[in-house]
């Protein structure tokens, strides 16, 4: 079983080694042929840095593949002396010219001695690492055994513990069992909360517009700070009223261009909100990690536009209705940090063909939110 995984092991490295050697290859053609230009067929060719060599075909042509790192290539036919010439050449002919038999013997010599060396060569590495594997197998069998025997003695010296300890040592009465500490977070009391939000209008509104034609708005991005006081009833239940200062701004131009006041009427509005709300928290855990829902209903009790421009109507007191999910990140007592996701509702601007025209609508806002309990 261990040979045939070690065959496998052995055949996948060749293909990976072949796979990544194929993306390093270019091709070299050419022509062995001798003196009088006539082709040869079946010779041999060794590129360098290549241990496979090459075959060229029954007319002498030959195609073939080599790394880019090789620099010559040697042609080899019985009777000829061998050719080398730069593998960098577009296209390589080869003139084969007739080898002399003293020339042939030396060459053969030469081939034998090579064969020679790299024979000893092979079995010397075989030898080492047969020897290499014998003294692993040695070391594996001697590191077994000893594990065996501290097993073993550990094993002696447990049971021999057990049964000392078993004449010496009176019976026990059992203990009653440990009451379970308690929490080490407030779950009742005083609450206060500071928060800081951002929300985002994602709706794109239109107004046509007499000499314009058709405009659209959509940028609204309230800022919200509010401070909230109220009571922990228990793990689960907190109930708290609070009120805020929220920041807005919109504007009815488009990107890169500019309307005329006179013609439009008030096209940007800056606009401060004040809301009064009651918050209602449920908390799901009694943990360092409170998954909670929060609920927020009110009024925005104060809404103008420009900061100075203060004559601007309030057609209706907008309700303040914030519903979303958060978790609780407790850090001792009744200290947290909370983060917060909701949809909240928002005073929506009504935009005419004269411009600006008070607060009579209210929008649905996604918000963030980051506050600080304790």
């Amino acid at each position: 079983m261990f040979r045939k995984y070690l065959s496998l092991c052995l055949i996948l490295l060749l293909a990976g080694f072949t796979m990544l050697s194929a993306q390093d290859m270019r091709t070299v053609r050419g022509l062995v042929s001798d003196e009088n230009g006539q082709y040869i067929g079946g010779a041999t060719l060794k590129a360098d840095g290549v241990d496979t060599p090459f075959k060229a075909g029954r007319t002498g042509q030959f195609t073939i593949k080599v790394p880019f790192s090789c620099r010559t290539i040697t042609a080899l036919v019985d009777g000829y002396a061998p050719v080398t010439l730069d593998a960098s050449a577009g296209f390589l002919l080869f003139q084969m010219k007739p080898q002399t038999q003293a020339g042939a013997s030396a060459q053969a010599k030469a081939d034998q001695a090579a064969a020679a060396i790299a024979l000893a060569k092979a079995q010397q590495a075989k030898a080492e690492a047969e020897k290499q594997a014998q003294a692993q197998a040695q070391a594996q069998a001697q590191a077994q055994k000893a594990q065996e025997a501290a097993k073993a003695e550990k094993e002696a010296l447990a049971q021999k513990q057990k049964e000392q300890e078993a004449k010496e040592k009176p019976k026990q009465e059992s203990k009653p069992q440990e009451a379970k500490p308690a929490s080490k977070f407030k779950s009742q009391g005083l609450i206060q909360s500071i928060d800081f939000s951002y929300a985002y209008q994602f709706y794109s509104g239109t107004i046509v517009y007499a000499n314009s034609g058709l405009r659209k708005y959509s940028v609204l991005h309230p800022l919200q700070a509010t401070y909230s006081i109220g009571w922990r009833f228990n793990y689960m239940f907190a109930l708290m009223a609070g009120a805020g200062f929220q920041y807005n701004l919109f504007s009815l131009e488009r990107p890169g261009d500019t309307l005329d006041p006179d013609l439009y009427g008030n096209v940007k509005v800056l606009r401060y909100d004040v809301p009064v709300f009651l918050n209602f928290r449920c908390y799901f855990t009694d943990t360092a990690v409170q998954p909670y829902l929060t609920l927020s209903g009110g009024l925005y009790v104060l809404s103008f536009a420009n900061a100075l421009d203060m004559k601007l109507p309030l057609k209706q007191m907008p309700l303040l209705v914030d519903l979303g999910i958060g978790v609780s990140f407790r850090v001792g007592g009744s200290a947290a940090i909370n983060l917060a996701l909701s949809a909240r509702t928002t005073p929506w601007p009504e935009f005419t063909q004269t411009g600006f025209n008070g607060y009579p609508l209210l929008r649905i806002v996604p918000a963030a939110t980051l506050g600080v309990s304790f």
